[in-house]
């Protein structure tokens, strides 16, 4: 399929090309990066919290395809369980490459301690990434029995536990007023699912599966799911630009109206938002407006988590902190360098290949053969 060639050759590409990142990532260590002592989070905690919200949506579609049943999503079942083993893996791998000693990362396993929410993830990530294996694995011979409907409603519980608790990794830090909140792992879930589905969406129509019935099912799903990300990001933002608490209002200040607005107002909301509202409201059955839709949906969902990780970091926790020292990484100032957007390229690339691998690769069930 002439598509499917295109993506591969833009995925190529991008790994070639973000090669650059890795060599320079693997030979300079943090010192490519922007991120330093007071914002110690930047581009690559962002790209892992959207590839794993990603996975999250996917893994929606692909339990109520499979755990559930529902016959017209069953032809892009394995478009979007192959989406949620990719992301997964970029995302694992994004946050492995920001660590400092990536080699280190075994102790995650070895030394949990069960009160960490880090700790824990670390474990339901396994869990999961291994049930996705056997879900490709015994899709691939037939997707409908019922060990892969049970397999299915047991990842849906394991997403939910960990999507929600990869927020819970932001809302309980008490020291980050814009993080610590309730509605942080609330909204983890549903921006997940949110540019989970749409991705999916992007790449039924693009690679030729999605049949009407497919396409109204998803279009109506990432229509609510649309609203409830509207109505959340209200509720946060409005609620505490009231109340005025200086810590989180200095933060939301900073996404609205400080140096990087763009990056809210036309990605995030521009594109993330309005366009795709009136795309899937008013050409909703056209199979191009829907792939448009959902491609700037997953597009623009690392806006979000970008204007989540950094401007809670750029404001000093006390006035007078900025100025009180002065030295290398001793600075609020955050901007991703070259080194960590190419790197950035290259995991996502990452992730495209084995996306494409899988699916080129693999056999097709009989009952997805439709297209």
């Amino acid at each position: 399929m002439k598509t499917e060639k295109i993506l591969w050759g833009v995925a190529i590409i991008g790994f070639l090309v973000g090669l650059v990142g890795l060599f320079q990532r693997i030979t300079g260590g943090h010192t490519v990066a922007a991120y330093n002592t007071y914002v110690p989070w930047g581009l690559w905690v962002a790209l892992y919290t959207m590839l794993i919200g990603v996975s999250v949506g996917a893994y929606v579609v692909v339990a109520l395809a499979y755990g559930f049943h529902v016959k017209a999503l069953q032809p892009v079942g394995r478009i979007a369980l192959l989406t949620a083993f990719a992301a997964l893996a970029g995302g694992l791998l994004a946050v492995w490459l920001d660590l400092g000693h990536p080699m280190r990362f075994f102790r995650l396993f070895f030394s949990t301690s069960f009160t960490s929410v880090m700790g824990v993830m670390a474990w339901l990530y396994t869990l999961y990434g291994i049930l996705l294996v056997v879900l490709i694995y015994l899709t691939s011979k037939n997707a409908e029995t019922s060990t892969v409907r049970v397999l299915a409603w047991l990842g849906l519980v394991l997403v939910v536990i960990f999507g929600g608790a990869e927020g819970s990794l932001f809302g309980v830090v008490s020291a980050q007023a814009l993080w610590e909140s309730g509605l942080t792992p609330i909204l983890f879930l549903v921006e997940g699912a949110f540019s989970g589905v749409a991705l999916v969406l992007f790449l039924a129509v693009v690679l030729g599966k999605l049949q009407t019935a497919t396409g109204q099912i998803l279009r109506w799903m990432l229509l609510g799911l649309l609203l409830a990300v509207v109505v959340l990001n209200w509720a946060e933002f409005s609620t505490a630009l009231y109340a005025g608490i200086p810590a989180k209002a200095q933060s939301l200040n900073v996404i609205l109206f400080g140096p990087f607005w763009w990056v809210f107002w036309l990605i995030n909301v521009g594109l993330g938002l309005i366009v795709p509202l009136l795309l899937l409201v008013f050409a909703g059955h056209n199979r191009a407006a829907l792939a448009t839709a959902g491609g700037l949906v997953a597009f623009s969902a690392i806006s979000a988590k970008l204007n989540l990780v950094i401007p809670a970091l750029v404001v000093p926790e006390f006035e007078g902190l900025r100025t009180a020292f002065s030295g290398f990484g001793l600075t609020f100032d955050y901007f991703p360098t070259s080194a960590e957007w190419l790197l950035t390229v290259w995991v996502v690339s990452i992730a495209g290949l084995i996306f494409l691998a899988l699916y080129h690769f693999l056999p097709t069930p009989a009952s997805e053969q439709a297209g």
